[in-house]
């Protein structure tokens, strides 16, 4: 049977309140179901998607930070790289660099029993050349050619050192010192391909 507004109107103040509370409580519960509980999702959704926006743009700006300071970093080892390439000589230089090497071992006062350089070893773009050297004298003499050599303007390493009283002299002992000093020469590109064809005959 049809309820009419009549109907209605003739109810109970109590049932036309309960009537009324479950008009609004069912007004309220469509509202949020239709309206709020979406743009709460959306809300949330869009929460989301904005802290990992956030995340992207800072390991961005990370990465980037990253690639500017590796862009430094190739730059001065660019630049370590020329300075040492302009430490080595050439091979026309090698017979005057060796003759530098003699020269500051007999300034120092010291007697050479042995000046042997050996045959070079190829690396990449430069080559070893390992020079044995024996000589003689006092101990502040060899601390003198050593110290000579490490500061000549071409690279030159001084490794394997060996020193024993040889006999006691006038003015003290004099002592032998035996070492091995490494010439370092850079290869021009002929040079490197000769060493590259070599090493293939040999392998």
């Amino acid at each position: 049977m049809a309820i009419g507004l009549d109907d209605i109107k003739n109810l109970s103040l109590g049932k036309k309140l309960a009537i009324g509370l479950l008009l609004f409580l069912l007004l309220g519960y469509f509202y949020w179901f239709y309206l709020l509980q979406p743009a709460f999702e959306k809300k949330a959704r869009l929460s989301e998607e904005l802290g990992n926006l956030n995340m992207r743009i800072v390991a961005r700006q990370r990465v980037v930070g990253q690639i500017e300071q590796y862009k430094k970093d190739i730059a001065k080892l660019n630049e370590d790289l020329q300075t040492i390439l302009a430490k080595l000589p050439d091979q026309k230089e090698i017979p005057r660099l060796l003759t530098s090497v003699s020269e500051a071992g007999r300034s120092a006062g010291l007697d050479f029993i042995l000046f042997e350089p050996t045959a070079p070893v190829s690396k990449k773009f430069y080559a070893e050349i390992p020079v044995k050297i024996t000589v003689e004298g006092k101990y502040n003499d060899i601390a003198v050619f050593f110290d000579s050599v490490s500061h000549l303007p071409r690279i030159a390493n001084i490794m394997d050192v060996e020193i024993k009283r040889e006999k006691k002299g006038a003015e003290g002992d004099i002592l032998k010192a035996d070492c091995l000093i490494k010439i370092y020469m850079f290869l021009e590109e002929a040079d490197e391909e000769t060493n590259e064809e070599t090493d293939k005959k040999k392998a």
